[in-house]
């Protein structure tokens, strides 16, 4: 795992990328903690293409398998076994057999028992040609580049308000993460590099009225109703095309993009994100952070010269 392309664009703006990058090149299994849409799965994906020496999105194989853990996550899922339509290989012994990253994502939702059959492979990562055994109880030998990184709202020594799908999990399993967890929240700086000015801009000022509004302070992403970096991605999908649209850009087959009548916008975005708060605090945080100032700006000449010029620097 010595061969390092960091050419990934967000490696400088998230601070814990080389750390779990080191932690994966001498067999420590990460864990990244983090409320949901942090960007928790997003960073591990990123980080099995760096390790790899490969960019993003090349065309080849990918170089993770995910398992998205839950409740209904069987022992055929982790290490294989006979299914209908027959033997079906497991998600670890993919990754252990083929040198790819296993991404157990959210892995607290894991029933302990299952989690359990981990245990013998995570507490392996470091050996040279460890062996595991499969559904098939056949010997499979660790490719020099396997690595594991896990993924959880939690950390999974107990229940959660906020997360309350999570299971505790058995104390040798959390062990074999000891001193290499990590908590992903906010990252501002990532955020205003990925998402446009007018929406990173409206989104960081709801988040920073709702912390307000809970008592929390700035950093705090353990909040009731939070703006994570995955809601501004769905605000900015809408915010991308309903632009497009105003301003008469084209698509890639020369074809103007026309206004539809009812079509998603990204007011309809901000109204859909507040329906999901009590009305006194959502009318709160609308009235304290202007919203219908906002929506009567956002598509103004100069905030239409602002998207294009944003747009053509992202194509290049």
């Amino acid at each position: 795992m010595n061969n390092r392309k960091l050419d990934i664009p967000e490696v400088q703006q998230i601070p814990q990328f080389m750390k779990i990058m080191d932690d994966l090149s001498v067999g420590n299994n990460p864990y990244l903690v983090g409320s949901a849409g942090t960007g928790k799965t997003t960073i591990g994906e990123k980080i099995a293409y760096a390790i790899k020496g490969r960019a993003e999105n090349d065309g080849q194989e990918l170089p993770f398998t995910i398992v998205n853990c839950n409740q209904w996550t069987s022992p055929i899922d982790i290490k294989g076994g006979q299914t209908i339509s027959g033997y079906k290989e497991g998600a670890l012994i993919e990754a252990w057999r083929d040198g790819k990253v296993l991404i157990l994502d959210e892995m607290p939702k894991l029933d302990a028992n299952t989690a359990g059959l981990l245990n013998d492979a995570l507490a392996k990562s470091a050996r040279e040609d460890a062996i595991i055994f499969n559904g098939n109880n056949e010997p499979i030998k660790k490719h020099r580049s396997f690595g594991c990184i896990a993924t959880g709202n939690v950390i999974g020594k107990g229940a959660s308000g906020n997360y309350v799908g999570n299971n505790k999990q058995d104390a040798s399993l959390l062990d074999r993460f000891s001193g290499c967890i990590y908590r992903i929240g906010f990252n501002e700086t990532l955020e205003r590099q990925l998402v446009y000015p007018a929406v990173v801009d409206i989104c960081l000022t709801i988040r920073k009225s709702i912390l307000k509004y809970e008592g929390k302070e700035a950093g705090d992403d353990d909040t009731e109703d939070i703006m994570t970096l995955r809601t501004m991605l769905n605000f900015e999908r809408a915010y991308e095309l309903e632009m497009k649209r105003e301003t008469g850009m084209k698509d890639e087959f020369g074809k103007t993009y026309r206004k539809m009548p009812n079509g998603k916008t990204l007011k309809d975005a901000l109204h859909s994100y507040f329906i999901a708060m009590t009305k006194e605090k959502a009318e709160h945080i609308k009235t304290e952070i202007n919203l219908e100032g906002f929506l009567n700006s956002y598509k103004s000449s100069g905030m239409k010269q602002a998207f294009i010029t944003e747009f053509k620097r992202r194509i290049g």
